[in-house]
């Protein structure tokens, strides 16, 4: 492979500088890629493209493999949730460097900046942040002051545990294991003494919801669906073996606590809390997502927008089409929004906007009731399970009927020059 004639002023790099930077960029990409496959390709083309040099790039769901000028460089990372003030912090660096505005050796520099950039938010504050994040989505689907209460504690013992994984690096599917059982535990107790009212799913599936993989979940259908069969079914198995993980801690605790397995059921109880629990429960939610992944406290009101107004849109659609016909609505309309709000650099990144809407179309949560609710000897689990299914392919389908109607927001600002 030979090099490209310099685009730009800052084109002045050698081949292994430049492979250097955009192999960095990979690793961070794919790192923090549970937004999927689908751009990065074209985004590590174009920063090569931005210094003189053709990249023959592959990406999967937690490696990439980049070829410039003969020389190969493959990088691999288990693929996470991003912190979120890094994800707004690399839109500008992506738009300068593609504009030839940065010597390599600037952009390097700032992008090693940004992954460096600590947590935001000091520990007590992201354990704060898993307790709002409960008690905001357990009233969104059970608006009764029993859930504020059950959530609001064991949200905090569930925060303790997430953040204490992070802090002392324990392996990632340890903290989900350890919260399910503790959770479990604690509501099937409850339960067994008649402390509590109601199915202990709807008590459970809220604080561990910060563990649903329902984004990575979604992202797996997108990326089957338009052919990226590798990247989709290995971000797809992994996301089902997170929500496996989950369901295994009320088998546990049923085991410990010497009850049979039917303890385990999805009853509702009647609401007590007014219409406005929705919205106050996802207005709540929002701040709970900003401490718990490091959002920008300045992006919190464009998140907090897509929140509500698909949640707004959802509600509507819903009681005009049915379930799956609202959700594809939603995630259509949430979809457009997000893409061409992200071609401005004032606003945040697509990836900030649309992580809380995400959780909110909640695919993942159908599926770890349906493995709860299976697990504790009830065929009505499957149609939980496969309700997941159908959803995800709600939101999948309205994304890409979104890019497609909109293809260039997809890659804006990450377009290769001489390419587009």
């Amino acid at each position: 492979m030979t090099a490209a004639a310099p685009v730009s002023p800052s084109a002045s790099a050698s081949a292994d500088e430049v492979l250097g930077l955009v192999a960095r960029l990979a690793e961070k990409l794919v790192a923090g890629g549970y937004e999927g496959t689908l751009g990065v390709e074209d985004c590590l083309r174009s920063v090569a493209g931005a210094y003189g040099y053709r990249a023959e790039v592959t990406v999967l769901a937690e490696s990439a493999v980049i070829v410039i000028d003969g020389k190969t460089r493959v990088v691999a990372h288990a693929p996470e949730i991003p912190q979120l003030d890094q994800v707004s912090a690399f839109k500008p660096w992506l738009a300068d460097v593609t504009a030839g505005r940065v010597p390599l050796s600037v952009a390097r520099r700032r992008l090693e900046r940004i992954a460096a950039m600590p947590p935001p938010y000091p520990p007590w504050a992201r354990v704060l942040g898993v307790v709002l994040f409960s008690v905001g989505f357990g009233v969104s689907i059970q608006p009764t002051w029993q859930e504020v209460r059950v959530t609001a504690v064991l949200g905090l013992v569930v925060g303790l545990i997430q953040v204490g994984g992070q802090v002392l690096r324990r392996p990632p599917w340890l903290a989900p294991l350890i919260a399910s059982t503790v959770v479990s535990l604690a509501v099937l107790t409850a339960a067994k003494y008649g402390w509590v009212q109601g199915g202990t799913v709807e008590l459970m599936i809220p604080v561990l919801f910060v563990f649903i993989p329902g984004d990575a979940i979604t992202m797996a259908m997108v990326e089957l669906s338009v052919g990226r069969i590798t990247a989709g079914s290995a971000r797809l198995m992994q996301s089902l073996a997170v929500l496996a993980t989950l369901a295994f801690g009320p088998v546990l605790a049923a085991a410990v606590l010497h009850l049979r397995q039917h303890e385990i059921f999805d009853t509702p109880v009647a609401p007590t809390l007014g219409p406005w629990a929705g919205w106050f429960g996802w207005t709540v939610f929002t701040v709970g997502l900003l401490l718990v992944f490091g959002m920008r406290v300045a992006d919190l009101p464009w998140s907090l927008a897509m929140v509500l107004g698909t949640y707004g849109v959802q509600m509507v659609a819903t009681r005009l089409l049915g379930n799956v016909g609202g959700t594809f609505v939603a995630a259509s309309l949430m979809a457009v929004a997000c893409l061409l709000l992200d071609r401005r650099q004032d606003v945040p990144p697509a990836f900030v906007l649309y992580l809380a809407p995400f959780f909110l179309l909640t695919p993942g949560a159908h599926g770890l009731r349906g493995l709860d609710v299976m697990l504790g000897g009830s065929v009505a689990g499957a149609s939980d399970l496969a309700g997941m299914f159908t959803l995800i392919g709600a939101i999948a389908l309205g994304m890409l009927t979104a890019s497609a109607l909109f293809p260039k927001a997809l890659t804006a600002g990450t377009t290769t020059k001489g390419e587009s």
